[in-house]
């Protein structure tokens, strides 16, 4: 199988790990959503926009009455303030990988008058209608006007972490995300993939089926299954066969097993441990290794108070020999249903391929 066909004026997603000229964050500010959690949760933003900040520049969307209290947060973490710039922009929750703009730079030569980079502003629905969503779905606009980038808006339900992508043509999805009669699509495998390919430069799509218990998505890859480089692919696999998400990743690897990559090649496989189930009040939650953000030198992970923390750490280290992989306690992310990637989106430097 061939790479991308480098056609003047079409575009590609760069894999994540391509050189970012930042990263974009929502900031939690809603007492409503967070209860007793909201300092735990602002503390956890802080501490990720501080490492963030470390390596690249970061852009935050929060209410503007809201910013006294994001610049002291930062402050109390020791963010480099010269690195971190505050945007008013309005929004319902702090899912910035769903809501917020996917970028996509020229694949191949640019065309005339191709800009270097343009942002994608795909539908969102919260979901599925799931939650409050009005506000969500302007802020992919609104950064980009903030950060004089063009935008284009996509009539598709897309959310950034329904899709994982190598950056050499390959794309990782789910059905129970993408074919969901909840997103408003036809529910045509083939009409998607014609939609994808044409918007983010990918040649195949890799279908898994579902995603992890509990996931109010309904099952977004970016808590099962991630691109590490572009021929390997890290996957929780829960060791436990009494786990709840045991047979549903043992179907997802059969999946992964039976694809092939770039040059016709099948991927090299990577397990991830999964941590202990996570509840609240009863209610499963999608605590997963495999949402951590990658960044410039540096791979952020969540991680839970848990044994499997270190081991999972350690996987990733391996997997990114070349970044510095830190974890970011994620215990208040999660009892919203995500985790660092959910919270994080990249925005890839001039010239990224």
């Amino acid at each position: 199988m061939s790479a991308p066909r480098e056609t003047p004026g079409r575009w590609r997603m760069p894999a994540e790990w391509m050189p970012h000229e930042a990263t974009l964050l929502t900031w939690p500010h809603d007492a409503g959503i967070w209860g007793r959690l909201m300092p735990d949760i602002q503390g956890t933003f802080a501490r990720l926009a501080a490492l963030l900040a470390e390596v690249e520049d970061v852009h935050i969307a929060a209410p503007a009455a809201w910013h006294g209290r994001v610049d002291e947060a930062l402050r109390g973490a020791g963010a480099d303030a010269a690195r971190v710039t505050l945007h008013p922009v309005d929004s319902d929750d702090v899912w910035a990988r769903d809501h917020g703009p996917i970028a996509v730079v020229p694949l191949g030569v640019p065309a005339p008058g191709q800009p270097p980079r343009l942002l994608l502003d795909w539908r969102f629905n919260a979901w599925g209608a799931k939650f409050p969503h009005e506000r969500d779905d302007r802020v992919a606009a609104a950064m980009a006007e903030r950060l004089g980038l063009p935008c284009r808006r996509m009539e598709m339900v897309l959310e950034g972490g329904a899709i994982e992508v190598n950056g050499e043509g390959d794309l990782i999805t789910t059905r129970a995300v993408l074919l969901n009669a909840n997103r408003g699509g036809s529910g045509d495998p083939a009409q998607a993939e014609e939609t994808l390919r044409e918007a983010l430069g990918v040649e195949r799509v890799i279908w898994l089926d579902e995603g992890l218990e509990g996931d109010d998505t309904d099952g977004h890859v970016d808590d099962i299954a991630r691109f590490v480089d572009p021929c390997t692919v890290v996957l929780v696999q829960p060791a436990d066969a009494a786990h709840p998400d045991h047979a549903t990743m043992r179907r997802n690897r059969a999946i992964l097993e039976a694809s092939r990559g770039p040059g016709g090649r099948p991927f090299t496989l990577v397990d991830l441990p999964a941590p202990d189930p996570v509840a609240v009040d009863g209610q499963m939650l999608p605590a997963s290794y495999a949402n951590f953000a990658i960044a410039n030198g540096r791979v952020i992970v969540p991680t839970f108070a848990q044994p499997a923390d270190d081991r999972a750490l350690g996987i990733l280290r391996e997997c990114f020999p070349g970044r510095d992989v830190v974890g970011l306690d994620a215990r208040a992310l999660i009892t919203q249903s995500g985790a660092v990637h959910c919270v994080t989106q990249q925005l890839p430097a001039e010239g990224a391929r």
